[in-house]
C-alpha cells in the first residue's frame, strides 16, 4: 500500500530541502519540474525550492537539456513512440516547451521515426495485405503518436503498388 506523503516538519530549512532533493535524484534522474513538484508536495516554501533548484543546477545535478537528449535517445532505441508520443512523454516529465521543441527538432528526424514505425509493425506482427489491414495499421501507428506523413509512407511501403 502507498503511504501518504509526510509533509516536512521544517518547510523553511534549506539544508533539509537540499537533502530531500538529492535523495530524489539518487533514486533516478529527474527534471527540474519533477523535483520542484515533489518538493512543493512535501510543503517546502517556494523561495527554498527555488534556491535548492538553483544550487542543484549550478552543480550540474539538474540539467533539463541533457536529460531530454538522453531520454529521447532511450525512447528511440527501446520504445515504439512516434513524434507526438515522445512529445507527450516529455510533457509528462515537466520539461519546458522550448527544450522539447529543440530536442525533437534536432534529435528525431522523419527517417528516425520511420525506423521506429517499422520496428513497431514488426513487433506487433501486423500484416498489411488489404485495405482493412492498412487502416488497422494506420490506427495503431496513430495511437502511438506517429506523424501522418510517416504513417502514410510506412503503410504504403508495405503494400503491393496496385492495392493502394
Amino acid at each position: 500500500m502507498f503511504k501518504a506523503k509526510k509533509p516536512t516538519t521544517e518547510p523553511d530549512s534549506m539544508e533539509k530541502a537540499y537533502e530531500y532533493a538529492v535523495f530524489l535524484l539518487s533514486l533516478r534522474l529527474r527534471t527540474e519540474g519533477e523535483v520542484r513538484e515533489k518538493m512543493k508536495g512535501r510543503g517546502y516554501h517556494q523561495n527554498i525550492v527555488d534556491d535548492v533548484i538553483g544550487q542543484l543546477s549550478a552543480q550540474k545535478y539538474l540539467d533539463d537539456q541533457r536529460y531530454a537528449e538522453v531520454f529521447l535517445d532511450n525512447l528511440k532505441k527501446y520504445k515504439n513512440f512516434g513524434f507526438y508520443g515522445i512529445k507527450k512523454k516529455f510533457m509528462e516529465k515537466k520539461l519546458p516547451s522550448s527544450i522539447i521543441e529543440s530536442v525533437l527538432a534536432l534529435g528525431l528526424t522523419v527517417d528516425d521515426e520511420k525506423i521506429i514505425a517499422e520496428r513497431f509493425i514488426k513487433k506487433e506482427g501486423l500484416r498489411i495485405e488489404n485495405q482493412e489491414d492498412k487502416q488497422k495499421a494506420a490506427r495503431k501507428l496513430a495511437a502511438k503518436g506517429f506523424r501522418n506523413e510517416v504513417i502514410f509512407q510506412v503503410v504504403r511501403a508495405r503494400v503491393a503498388p496496385n492495392t493502394f
